[in-house]
C-alpha cells in the first residue's frame, strides 16, 4: 500500500453496539469507572470484556498503547501496578510485546462502536483476546 493509499483509505466502520445487547448492559454496570478513564485520557479506547474484569486498550494497539482494567468498580493500570511492583523495563517490554501479539491475533474479530461519556470507543467481545490479556496481566499480579 502506497503513502497515498494510506492517507486516503477509509477507516474501518464498526457497527454500533445495540443497547439491548448483553455486552451493552455489562458496560452500563461499569459505566462510571469507564467514563472516569475516558476523561483521564484523550486517546482512543478499546474495551475488551474478560471473565471477572474488563480490559481497556488505550491508544493505538498493537503498536502504541497502554492498558488499564476495571475490576470491582475500580480502574487499575499496568503502569501503576508496574511502578508499585518495581518491574524492570525489560519485564514491561516483554509484557507489552505479549499484549501486542495477543491483540494482533484478534484483529479480525468483530468490533463494535459505542460511546463512553463523550468518548467514541470500540468494544471487542473476543473471549480469546480477553483470556489472553487476563493470562498476561495475571503474571504480574501474582
Amino acid at each position: 500500500m502506497g503513502i497515498f493509499d494510506k492517507l486516503f483509505s477509509a477507516h474501518k466502520v464498526h457497527s454500533p453496539l445495540e443497547a439491548t445487547d448483553p455486552l451493552a448492559k455489562h458496560l452500563d454496570k461499569i459505566r462510571e469507572p469507564l467514563e472516569d478513564l475516558a476523561n483521564m485520557t484523550k486517546d482512543q479506547l478499546e474495551v475488551v470484556p474478560a471473565n471477572k474484569v474488563t480490559y481497556v486498550f488505550i491508544g493505538k494497539p498493537p503498536k502504541q498503547f497502554g492498558i488499564a482494567w476495571v475490576q470491582d468498580g475500580k480502574v487499575y493500570s499496568l503502569k501503576k501496578i508496574a511502578d508499585k511492583k518495581e518491574l524492570s523495563t525489560s519485564k514491561l517490554e516483554k509484557i507489552s510485546t505479549e499484549l501486542s501479539k495477543a491483540y494482533k491475533r484478534s484483529q479480525e474479530d468483530t468490533r463494535y462502536s459505542t460511546k463512553i461519556g463523550s468518548c467514541s470507543c470500540l468494544v471487542t467481545p473476543s473471549e480469546t483476546l480477553g483470556q489472553d490479556v487476563d493470562r498476561i496481566i495475571q503474571t504480574i499480579l501474582k
